[in-house]
């Protein structure tokens, strides 16, 4: 039997796949850890994982995702002042 899955869990299940998709490219030297498409990956994921978070709070959970995001920023921000 399938379990039904919410909508929100949905999301947080997508953004994981991307997270651990983006982190495993990197590991291969595929997807260079200090660019912007593995940190808008990190962002991407990270959002969704959020929005499930809202529906289904785990504060160290929501701590890491918002962590992940500002050192994603961070890292886009100098990407992009380093091409300036």
């Amino acid at each position: 039997m399938i379990a039904e899955i919410a909508w929100y869990d949905a999301l947080g299940l997508i953004g994981s796949v991307i997270i651990v998709v983006a982190y495993y490219l990197a590991t291969r030297n595929l997807l260079p850890a200090d660019r912007i498409p593995f940190n808008a990956a990190n962002i991407a994921g990270g959002a969704l994982v959020m929005i499930s978070l809202v529906y289904r709070p785990n504060l160290g959970a929501i701590v890491i995702e918002v962590m992940f995001l500002l050192i994603a920023l961070l890292a886009i921000w100098r990407n992009l002042r380093a091409r300036a």
